[in-house]
């Protein structure tokens, strides 16, 4: 929910946009925030655009979360000029988009057996993982070298050197080991 301060920031930002053409941060309206007592000292302020479901930045500092907020940003715009999309205008609602599912669906048998062999789910959990998923979604550095290990034992395939951990890249180098 929003306040009335906010959503009058969000409708002044909106009209200003008019008047730009290639936004930045300070042309969003921004949410930054404390995040309380009991959190880790580098995540003690939250920055967010509202009326967007992400991006956000956390820091220790408000400085640094706005930082870390203008990085994600730039890195979608980054995304969207190389698929030819445009930024979303400031004081808009953004939907959620989800990443593409194409490569990690190509084999749904192989697809259903890793999340249930690898990554340790139930069948039928509601799991999703899409072609921008990595191992590293499902845990620290330690939890993704023994997910690496338990794909050496039950796949046969070495996997370590997947800078990215994408689960896709995975999946097709299990498919051409078979």
């Amino acid at each position: 929910m929003y306040s009335a301060r906010e959503k009058a920031l969000m409708v002044s930002k909106w009209l200003a946009s008019f008047f730009r053409r290639d936004w930045k941060l300070a042309d969003y309206p921004v949410r930054l925030r404390a995040n309380g007592k009991d959190v880790p000292p580098d995540q003690q302020w939250l920055a967010q655009v509202l009326n967007w479901p992400g991006p956000a930045g956390v820091g220790a500092t408000r400085e640094e979360a706005l930082i870390k907020l203008n990085e994600s940003i730039e890195g979608i715009r980054k995304y969207r000029r190389t698929n030819q999309e445009h930024m979303p205008r400031p004081g808009t609602k953004v939907p959620i988009q989800f990443a593409p599912t194409t490569r990690v669906s190509a084999d749904i048998e192989l697809h259903d057996d890793f999340i249930i062999r690898v990554l340790g789910f139930a069948p039928g959990s509601p799991v999703f993982i899409s072609d921008q998923s990595s191992l590293g979604d499902f845990g620290d550095e330690n939890y993704v070298a023994e997910l690496q290990k338990r794909i050496r034992e039950i796949y046969g395939v070495e996997v370590s050197d997947l800078k990215s951990g994408l689960l896709c890249e995975i999946f097709e180098r299990i498919q051409k080991r078979g």
